[in-house]
């Protein structure tokens, strides 16, 4: 019993001393750690609000840049105009279409030139109407060719560029007729399939979107059985016909050349909504209907229309013959902001000042 008693004051001992080294280690790590994760902590700070300074002054030396270099391009701009007024003339005309090619380049995520383009397309319009002999009508055509070609230089870098964060596809349809252009991923043509499970999709068809679903499959929407135009009726609610199964949506779009002028084409394009179960469609919904002109002078980075998913779609003019027209449909997702979606930076700073605090 005496020899049990001494085991337990041994390991009670041990223990006392053991708990009396931790409590001494622990005193020593925390008066070496704690000053060091204080000056870890504040140096962290310091280097943040260091990094929002720098930005915040940088941003508002590039805001003070571009809003004098904007003024001074807007004013020389209005003073080509006021000068257009007095004289009309060629030289004129040529400083500016230089005028707006600059503002453009320089402000292409910023300002959407095109009621500018257009301004100054329809003076050299009326200037070739009213020209006299070939000559002078061959001066205002080049004119002309000249405004539209800036244009379309511009658009084709942006297209390219909004073709690197989503999918496009150029098509050519004549007036009167529907095509049908599916807005999917790339990679979704090689799996997707349409009612009957079998036919693959394709990047457009002629045709309208819901009657190609009812030649490859049994059913359909409202609009496809009665052959009813969908404009304005803004969704499918046919009490009659289920609402599509599937959590998977795809966008679509329908479009109408209802007009085609020189320079534009008047369309109708239907929005619509494809559900899919898996990897099979099962019904497509109307989500919406509007009718615009697309012209040579539509920026996509400032025209575009905003679908249910969050994506964007623009419609580009390409070129046209006669009653046909070639467009490019671009659709990208959310990666691009022009200004009219982006927050402002000082937004941004007091977020995260207050996702600091």
């Amino acid at each position: 019993m005496a020899e049990h008693e001494g085991k337990r004051t041994d390991i009670w001992a041990k223990m006392e001393s053991f708990a009396k080294i931790l409590a001494g280690f622990s005193a020593a790590a925390s008066a070496i750690l704690i000053p060091i994760f204080l000056s870890s902590y504040t140096e962290q700070n310091r280097r943040a609000e260091m990094f929002v300074k720098t930005m915040t002054e940088r941003e508002k030396s590039d805001t003070d840049i571009r809003q004098s270099m904007f003024q001074s391009l807007l004013t020389g701009y209005l003073g080509a105009i006021k000068e257009d007024f007095i004289k009309a003339d060629e030289e004129s005309f040529r400083r500016r279409i230089v005028f707006l090619e600059l503002l453009t380049i320089n402000f292409q995520e910023f300002f959407n030139a095109k009621p500018l383009f257009e301004d100054v397309y329809t003076g050299l319009e009326r200037k070739r109407t009213a020209s006299h002999g070939d000559v002078e009508r061959k001066k205002w055509d080049d004119l002309e060719q000249q405004i539209i070609r800036v244009s379309t230089n511009l658009v084709s870098r942006q297209a390219k560029m909004l073709n690197n964060i989503g999918t496009g596809a150029v098509f050519n349809i004549d007036k009167g007729e529907s095509i049908c252009v599916r807005l999917y991923d790339r990679d979704d043509f090689a799996k997707l399939r349409k009612r009957d499970g079998r036919t693959p999709f394709q990047n457009f068809l002629p045709g309208r979107c819901i009657d190609e679903q009812n030649q490859s499959g049994k059913g359909g929407s409202k609009e496809g059985r009665d052959g009813k135009d969908a404009q304005g009726t803004g969704a499918n609610n046919d009490l009659a016909t289920p609402e599509p199964r599937g959590n998977n949506r795809r966008q679509s779009l329908e479009i109408l050349p209802v007009a085609v002028d020189k320079a534009y084409a008047t369309v109708q394009v239907s929005i619509y909504d494809d559900v899919f179960d898996g990897e099979v469609l099962q019904g497509s919904l109307l989500k919406g209907s509007l009718q615009f002109d697309v012209s040579y002078f539509d920026l996509p980075y400032m025209d575009n229309t905003k679908m249910s998913d969050g994506s964007r779609f623009s419609l580009i003019l390409r070129g046209i013959d006669g009653d046909s027209v070639e467009i490019e449909a671009i659709r990208f997702k959310n990666d691009f902001m022009s200004l009219r979606d982006r927050p402002l930076f000082e937004e941004m700073l007091q977020k995260l000042e207050k996702g600091g605090g």
